[in-house]
């Protein structure tokens, strides 16, 4: 005989839609097709199943998963705890429960199921629910007796069975319980008093009450969350969804803008909101001033039959209207959620229930702040007015209406008078009244509504029950409280947070009214809170909740620090308005603060009084949060998320993480040490001086200019002197080794003997001014090599040797610590005798030799370059010129062109380049002398040479320029000697 299904401990049951054909009284095949579907994917997510009947168009498909699946998925879920510093271990009953439905309504791509209730592709499942003692045979009588004979209620109980959020809803009603009886004592103190009401002293007590709750509330739910395991747990339901987006397409480094980054956007959408909100709002403040203005006139004006019931009319239009606004209200409210796309449920009910909180404040206070700044100061005003009034009504309404005589009898203007209880008849219904109500509608209505759709199902619609002959007689009666389960509502915490804060709001915006309401307050939330508890675990009332893991009451913290805020503003104005009783009427006047009936007429004062106590509550929750700090539990320091995270970030990135910054090592700092750094010459002091004229000094134009005056550069001192030889000596140092480098990457192979052999050969042969330069290879990879002409003949032998002196002398006198630098190379305008800018004085050569390897700069750079080095820089400048190439005349580019097209233009024998155009030669000479030139001045300037002694091949360069253009026919013999080597 198997076991009753009860005894095999399911995990959840799901009510499947299963209908029946009316006609046929059969189950058409499809819907047995997607049963079996659905019962075989089941299995395959590995669950084992057992079907019962639920009613008459419904099944109850029993649910376990199996071991080893839910072994994985706890280990996944402990994977995700640890990532986020969550510490709560899933050994509870809650915890089981809370990952199978996870991973039963997740979607795919989180590795769930995706079933979930009412969407595709399963939409035939109705509820997923958990089997808990829920469904076991109870008696409400007994529940009662036991939940209200318990000495105290733990939390730990509920925790394990229904999940944090619930345990912590009910830790947080107990400790306002706490609260409430200290509010209490101070009231009870505060009503036997002469001035009993409206008192400053115990309104300014009333919101300290309100601000050390609020901070000592925070402390204690910090304490709670980190002692139960779960901080930091809204962080995992709310990126699971980016997590598992984040794993499937990684990115290496993280970037501003994603695909499926939605969290701005959301914002946006949420902003939209307001006006919608806002609209609402004023519907709902219109209608209920409407209300109002009826209810002032029935009981104030009104003199006519039936004013008794009469007066019960604002009431039933306000009872009537609010529910259908609110209807309207969610429905805007479900579709803008829908737009803001929210990743996770957790998201999408807390933006619900924010929305809801704003009908909801407008609905409980807003009555109470019509009376306490309309009504009460300026009713007063109406009264010269009732003739008018009367007047109007008649106007409208008709005298020929039976109920014109009615309308129109209204009091004269001394039978008219303000209500002086209004404001605490009110509070005193919203206090007493509206909790009595409360506790009928939240616990004895729904047992009756159970009992009345069940008669009215059966007596009156005569619709057709479930067979259950059929059931086992083991099971029966356990089915029959699940089956009863079915038409039951969900159990939403939020409602039961809702009706506390509500509370909360009446004491500390309208406490000192009536200094007993803590007390009542205090005796209400006793007994609500036995009946909460015994509403949750009697299965009369709502299906088993889902266990719900959070870290905080969150909106409602939110909530309460918005209302002790406006409370900080509106007790104390209300306070001062009244706390002397209500002032006399004034009869009258304007609708101004002068003219209203309060005890305070100043604008000022009253400002300062808001302001005064405004600021204080901020300033003193502020003061308060951070003291609370100091009071962290042990529980609360071990789980610091914060420092876990530094810890593990350190000892993961201390194993991969290694500099990568280029150290420059100067050994010259390692001969430095102690005694040698202390032996230094100390500052002494002479005879002050007359400053001497700095000497002004032309320096070389940079770049390309059009202007005739040089410009000048001032030297301060000697020092200055020395520091721009020691930058020449520098500079030069760096061009003899970049030169020395290139010689090092003159490429070598296997045949170097016989390329070498050649290359003497042609060494032997060559006039002077040729260079050598490497020419085609042979197939065989055998380097050839020729000749090329540099163009830099000149025809006055004493020219030349005049202009190789004045450059060698222009370099020492320049090197060997002149104070003046010489002119550009490049600047015409500046071309006058380097002997003008020497200067040979003693003092130069002194602090030419005290700089830094100063000793030997005038030998090092009187040195020219050795001729290897100069062909071999021409040679790089020849192959490799940057420059662009611009045609000449006679449609062949210059030299700026690489030198393989000028090798083929060559080589074809163009009749263009070879015509007999003396002039045309000419120009395409000087051409290629200035783009060999600029290719230069390209490629020492990415090196990162700037020195003057690139100057001198510039000089080098005009020079030959000049003296080609003075011997055409030199360079014709040249050009003429190129093409036949090439």
């Amino acid at each position: 005989m198997p076991q009753p299904i009860q005894e095999l401990d399911p995990d959840f049951y799901i009510s499947y839609n299963y209908p029946i054909d009316e006609k046929t009284k059969k189950v058409s095949s499809q819907s047995e097709k997607a049963l079996y579907t659905f019962v075989e994917y089941l299995y395959d997510k590995g669950f084992a199943a057992s079907i019962r009947p639920g009613d008459p168009t419904h099944l109850l498909i029993f649910i376990k998963l199996s071991p080893y699946k839910f072994i994985e998925e706890a280990e996944k879920d402990l994977i995700k705890n640890y990532e986020f510093g969550v510490t709560a271990k899933d050994d509870e009953f809650s915890a089981r429960i809370r990952i199978i439905y996870q991973y039963l309504t997740s979607t795919k791509k989180l590795g769930g199921c995706g079933i979930v209730p009412g969407q595709a592709p399963y939409e035939e499942v109705v509820n997923i629910v958990p089997v808990t003692s829920a469904f076991d045979e109870s008696r409400i009588v007994e529940d009662l007796k036991d939940t209200f004979t318990r000495p105290e209620l733990s939390a730990n109980q509920i925790k394990r069975t229904y999940g944090v959020q619930i345990a912590l809803y009910f830790e947080f009603y107990k400790y306002y319980i706490y609260w409430l009886f200290g509010l209490s004592v101070l009231g009870i103190f505060q009503y036997f008093k002469k001035s009993k009401t409206y008192s400053l002293g115990y309104t300014f007590l009333n919101l300290l009450w309100g601000t050390f709750f609020l901070a000592f509330w925070h402390r204690k739910q910090q304490y709670l969350v980190n002692l139960w395991g779960v901080q930091n747990s809204h962080l995992v339901e709310e990126h699971s969804l980016e997590l598992a987006e984040i794993n499937e397409r990684f990115e290496p480094q993280s970037s501003y803008l994603h695909k499926n980054n939605t969290e701005g956007f959301r914002f946006v959408k949420q902003l939209f909101f307001i006006p919608i909100a806002l609209a609402f709002a004023a519907v709902l403040i219109s209608y209920q001033l409407g209300c109002f203005f009826i209810e002032i006139f029935l009981t104030d004006l009104y003199d006519g039959p039936g004013k008794s019931y009469l007066t019960l009319l604002p009431t039933v239009l306000i009872s009537v209207f609010v529910p259908i606004l609110t209807i309207i209200y969610n429905l805007v409210t479900s579709v803008v959620i829908k737009l803001e796309g929210h990743d996770t449920q957790v998201s999408e009910n807390q933006s619900v229930l924010i929305k809801a909180y704003v009908l909801n404040f407008l609905t409980s206070y807003a009555p109470l702040l019509i009376t306490s700044f309309l009504y009460l100061p300026f009713a007063h005003l109406v009264g010269p007015h009732l003739g008018d009034i009367q007047t109007t009504i008649s106007t409208y309404v008709g005298e020929n209406r039976f109920y014109a005589k009615y309308l129109t009898k209204l009091k004269s203007q001394k039978e008219f008078k303000i209500n002086q209880g209004r404001l605490n008849a009110q509070f005193f219904y919203f206090v007493v009244t509206n909790q009595v109500l409360q506790a009928f509608l939240k616990y004895i209505l729904p047992l009756l509504i159970t009992k009345v759709v069940k008669l009215y199902q059966t007596k009156v619609q005569k619709k057709p029950q479930l067979q259950t002959s059929a059931d086992d007689p083991y099971e029966a009666r356990w089915l029959q409280n699940v089956r009863l389960s079915l038409d039951l509502p969900e159990y939403v915490v939020d409602d039961d947070f809702r009706s506390v804060v509500l509370q909360y709001g009446y004491l500390i915006l309208f406490g000192p009214v009536w200094p007993l309401a803590p007390l009542v307050s205090l005796i209400f939330a006793v007994v609500f809170f036995k009946l909460d508890h015994f509403k949750l675990f009697n299965g009369n009332y709502f299906k088993p909740p889902i266990p719900k893991r959070v870290d905080s009451i969150h909106p409602w913290n939110w909530a309460l620090f918005l209302l002790t805020w406006l409370g900080s503003i509106v007790s104390p104005v209300v306070t001062a308005f009244y706390r002397h009783g209500t002032a006399p009427p004034k009869t009258m006047g304007q609708f101004a603060l002068d003219n209203a009936s309060v005890n305070i007429s100043s604008s000022a004062k009253l400002v300062l009084l808001m302001l005064f106590t405004e600021h204080a509550f901020l300033f003193l929750s502020y003061i308060l949060y951070n003291l609370s700090e100091l009071f962290k539990s042990g529980v609360e320091w071990e789980n610091d998320f914060v420092d876990n995270d530094i810890k593990l970030r350190h000892d993961h990135y201390s194993k991969h993480v290694k500099p990568t910054i280029k150290v420059v090592n100067v050994p010259a700092w390692n001969e430095f040490t102690v005694d040698s750094t202390l032996d230094f010459t100390p500052p002494s002091a002479v005879e002050p001086v007359d400053d001497v004229a700095a000497e002004k000094l032309p320096s070389k134009k940079q770049g390309y200019s059009t202007s005739t005056q040089a410009s000048e550069t001032t030297v301060h001192s000697r020092s200055e002197q020395a520091r721009v030889i020691a930058e020449k000596e520098r500079l030069l140092r760096e061009r003899q080794a970049e030169l020395a480098r290139l010689e090092k990457r003159k490429p070598e192979d296997s045949s170097a003997t016989n390329s070498s052999a050649e290359y003497n050969r042609l060494n032997k042969d060559k006039d002077a001014s040729d260079s050598i330069i490497e020419a085609k290879s042979d197939p065989n990879s055998k380097k050839h090599y020729s000749t090329i002409d540099n163009n830099t003949h000149v025809s006055d032998g004493n020219n030349k040797e005049k202009t190789g002196t004045d450059k060698t002398t222009h370099t020492n006198e320049l090197l060997q610590g002149s104070s003046q630098l010489p002119p550009a190379p490049n600047d015409k305008s500046a071309t006058v005798d380097t002997n003008k800018y020497t200067t040979h004085s003693e003092n130069a050569a002194k602090a030419g030799e005290r700089a830094p390897g100063g000793a030997g700069l005038a030998s090092a750079a009187a040195a020219p370059p050795s001729k290897k080095e100069k062909e071999k820089e021409r040679e790089q400048q020849f192959d490799t010129n940057p420059a662009p190439a611009k045609e000449n005349k006679s449609g062949i580019k210059n030299s700026n062109a690489p030198a393989t097209e000028q090798r083929k233009a060559l080589a074809a024998g163009d009749d263009k380049f070879n015509g007999n155009s003396d002039t045309q030669v000419e120009k395409d000479k000087s051409s290629s002398g200035k783009g060999s030139n600029s290719n230069s001045k390209s490629s020492k300037s990415q090196n990162g040479d700037k020195s003057s002694g690139a100057d001198n091949d510039e000089s080098s360069s005009k020079t030959s320029e000049t003296d080609s253009q003075k011997e055409p026919k030199r360079k014709r013999s040249g050009l003429k000697k190129l093409l036949n080597k090439i």
